[in-house]
């Protein structure tokens, strides 16, 4: 019933595999980070629990992240997203994602804080619009298309480790 509303099967893996993997490696960059201090009063089971809530966590906001594109492509135009679903999305997905985890690097201080949500959301638009209208460029659609696809190589990880992630947290909270 809706399918002539969203975009193909293999376009909307592409760009999921951009988004989990922009998520998860984010994560585990996180992970990484705080995981020496964590040895000095976690046992090796709860470090194991943290990372396995930690790549759930990553794993639904990169489906939640994607449900956005999607609903996005539902609403508007064919032409304006899901007729290249697989370069826009990248498009959109690239400086989207890459400006949250900017602020969240940057804003330590209030002031920053401050500062960058005024100005980074003028520069986020700015940015999220000049990705979209490259996107239209042949050569520039040709290459986030052809990104896309090959970040599809990382589902055959993520996709493993996110159901031991799953069957890890569903016997901790059997057990």
């Amino acid at each position: 019933m809706f399918n002539h509303r969203l975009p193909k099967l293999n376009d909307v893996l592409s760009v999921y595999a951009v988004i989990a993997t922009m998520l998860f490696a984010w994560s585990a960059l996180l992970f990484f980070w705080y995981l020496p201090s964590w040895m000095h009063f976690m046992l090796i089971g709860e470090i194991a629990a943290t990372f396995s809530y930690v790549i759930v966590a990553s794993f639904l906001e990169g489906l939640s992240f994607l449900l956005f594109l999607l609903v996005l492509c539902f609403f508007l135009p064919p032409e304006y997203l899901r007729d290249e679903f697989a370069a826009r999305g990248t498009a959109l997905t690239l400086p989207i994602i890459g400006m949250i985890m900017i602020y969240f690097r940057i804003t330590n201080e209030n002031i920053a804080r401050i500062i960058f949500s005024v100005t980074g959301l003028v520069i986020s638009l700015v940015i999220v619009l000049l990705f979209y209208f490259l996107a239209n460029n042949p050569r520039i659609k040709t290459a986030l298309a052809a990104l896309a696809d090959r970040f599809t190589v990382f589902l055959y990880i993520l996709i493993p480790i996110f159901v031991l992630s799953l069957l890890s947290i569903a016997v901790q909270n059997i057990f």
